[in-house]
């Protein structure tokens, strides 16, 4: 995801390179797709119910890593404005353009394809009010047209927390606990009562961990870094190779393991100041548009794929990587071409008189 985990602001060079981050950010994208394409797209499409290897079902962890990752680059941007009021309205106009003006354009695009084909949604899904909910993404217990944009609903609840430390620090701080006694409220005793579920979600956690992150990793030795970069990412996987192969995690203690192994990757990086290749780092700053655009790519493939048979030719692996490699190739034209494009004029200054 692009609007929570963007390093490079305004097209301005930032204070320190999160290279290695960026490049994270490409491989939790691409974790994402192979989990969507292996768990759903090929088993519901193309090949009755079979997957290619479970051990893919991991990657929606992805998810998880953004959050931490998120939580980690609005604290590191963002820490010298608090208590800084006439800075709220920088904060919230950059966050809106990261979030909003593409998620519209795939959101439009997907509405337009729904409306013009009879039957591949409930006619209730393109109401006035659904869509209106939609498009400002509005908290609802119906999920999203835009299946991803379930993530961008707490990303939002996290900036409008965040946005209270930057307009009086105080308060900020008595809310953000008030928050945070509800999320542990809810992961010790759970709520099925839709607007606690969300406010009070595990996933809270997950940006917090990111925010302590922000403010300790500086003190970390230059040579633990990469003990503990092993280190967090072998946890990852065996974090979810366990889920996948031994037992089902409970959500709240899903979200600490998966937040604490994130944090440790994302600290360890950010204090080594790490490199990465530049198709790396591009694919990177492409994650937000691969992550929006990758299941209706994958679809616009899978579906003639299936009403023409073609799948009966490639082995499940093949086409796996093929549905793969074609919804980050598009993402990442998307990002080039449209993404970069929008928010380039969207930011750009405007002039006195006009």
């Amino acid at each position: 995801m692009r609007g929570s985990c963007d390093v490079h602001w305004s097209g301005q060079r930032p204070p320190q390179r999160l290279e290695g981050l960026q490049a994270c950010r490409m491989i939790a994208a691409i974790g994402v797709v192979l989990f969507h394409a292996n768990n759903f797209v090929l088993p519901l499409r193309l090949y009755d119910g079979a997957m290619v290897w479970r051990g893919f079902g991991m990657g929606y962890a992805g998810v998880e890593f953004f959050f931490v990752l998120s939580g980690f680059i609005i604290a590191h941007i963002h820490a010298a404005d608090f208590s800084r009021p006439e800075r709220a309205r920088r904060f919230l106009r950059k966050r809106f353009l990261r979030i909003y003006p593409p998620y519209w354009i795939v959101l439009s695009g997907l509405v337009l394809l729904y409306a013009a084909a009879d039957g591949l949604v409930d006619e209730d899904r393109l109401a006035p009010s659904a869509l209106l909910r939609d498009f400002l993404l509005l908290p609802a217990p119906q999920g999203p047209l835009l299946p991803v944009a379930w993530t961008l609903k707490h990303e939002i609840l996290f900036y409008m927390l965040f946005l209270l430390f930057i307009i009086a620090f105080e308060i900020g701080l008595g809310l953000f606990t008030i928050w945070m006694i509800g999320t542990l409220v809810q992961m010790v005793s759970p709520s099925s009562w839709y607007p606690m579920e969300f406010l009070f979600s595990p996933y809270n956690v997950l940006f917090v961990i990111g925010v302590l992150v922000a403010g300790c990793y500086r003190r970390l030795p230059a040579g633990g870094t990469w003990p503990l970069i092993i280190a967090g990412s072998t946890g990852f996987l065996l974090v979810g190779l366990s889920e996948q192969y031994l037992v089902v995690w409970p959500l709240p203690l899903r979200c600490l393991a998966y937040g604490i192994v994130a944090a440790a990757v994302i600290a360890a990086l950010a204090r080594a100041r790490t490199t990465a290749p530049a198709w790396c780092v591009f694919l990177g700053n492409a994650s937000y548009a691969i992550y929006l655009i990758h299941l209706p790519a994958m679809n616009i493939l899978a579906v003639p794929m299936a009403m023409l048979g073609l799948q009966v030719w490639m082995p499940p692996l093949a086409t796996l990587f093929l549905l793969t490699a074609f919804a980050v190739v598009l993402g990442a034209l998307f990002h080039q071409m449209v993404e970069r494009r929008l928010l380039a004029a969207l930011s750009a200054p405007r002039r006195k008189g006009l």
